[in-house]
């Protein structure tokens, strides 16, 4: 989340569709309140590990989901964050067709249970919005949901562990943030600058669906007082397509946190030579 004066921003807050996520202002005592939530289940999560279970049983009494990233298969697999001042380029069809290659081998060994959660998740909004706001309301305390919610959410989080748990390479996904109304193209630059500093930290309590190419978030949604976070992760489950069609969805953890590494506008071109702008806030996550 960012912070000016009094005002904290926090980007995940508010309730959102797959298309972007709502930054919600809060008070600081709030804030601090819902970072401190967030580290008692870090610590509660900690303690489930050390106890004589078995792993499902572990993974039940979990808050939030655990990374099993892979190994690496090759340092040139480990995609960084582009330099702030570099034009950010579509991805090549040989990624597409990695990625999707992986997206292919796990649907096709994954239980009808875990795939069909998923697929609700990112295809119904109102699955997609009760369980976020849920989520959200909570810090990402999955224990607080009703247990029909914490079933169908452990499948989802199976589903995007199984993508984790082969994926030989890192991502760079862009996730969309609507800022809050009275900020437009006029002042949200500095107000990004303002609000956002190298070292925050953010907190993402909810999924989120991005892209691995700016140029196609910025098409999914562009409107008025719009970032995008450049998100340079291990986690989550490639959806795209490996064909020329523009899509490389990908869908992310609930419980997901990082830091702010810059932020700044960039440049971009989309697959036709076109080109466009977008502020950034560049983060990595914990993995």
């Amino acid at each position: 989340m960012g912070r000016k004066g009094t005002a904290i921003v926090d980007v995940d807050r508010g309730s959102s569709t797959v298309r972007s996520k709502q930054a919600q202002p809060m008070d600081p005592t709030t804030a601090q309140e819902r970072a401190e939530a967030r580290a008692g289940l870090a610590e509660l999560d900690r303690m489930v590990e050390g106890m004589d279970l078995t792993r499902a049983q572990m993974d039940r009494e979990r808050a939030t989901p655990r990374a099993t990233v892979g190994e690496l298969g090759h340092p040139r697999m480990a995609r960084q964050l582009p330099d702030p001042t570099a034009t950010r380029v579509p991805i090549s069809d040989r990624q597409k067709k990695a990625r999707s290659k992986t997206r292919n081998q796990v649907q096709a060994t994954m239980p009808r249970t875990q795939l069909g959660a998923q697929r609700d998740l990112v295809t119904r909004p109102e699955v997609w919005t009760e369980v976020n706001d849920a989520l959200s309301e909570h810090a990402g305390d999955i224990q607080a949901l009703p247990e029909r919610d914490q079933t169908h959410l452990r499948r989802v989080d199976r589903s995007i562990q199984a993508y984790e748990a082969v994926n030989d390479r890192t991502h760079v996904v862009y996730v969309n943030v609507q800022l809050p109304h009275y900020i437009n193209e006029s002042n949200l630059d500095g107000y990004v600058r303002n609000n956002f500093a190298q070292g925050d930290r953010i907190a993402l309590d909810r999924y989120s669906v991005g892209t691995h190419q700016l140029h196609e978030a910025a098409r999914l949604y562009d409107g008025g007082g719009m970032v995008t976070l450049e998100i340079q992760t291990r986690r989550g489950a490639y959806l795209g397509r490996s064909d020329k069609m523009d899509n490389t969805r990908h869908l992310l953890p609930r419980a997901l946190a990082g830091d702010v590494v810059s932020r700044g506008r960039v440049s971009f071109t989309d697959p036709d030579g076109r080109r466009g702008s977008r502020m950034v806030i560049q983060m990595v996550t914990d993995d």
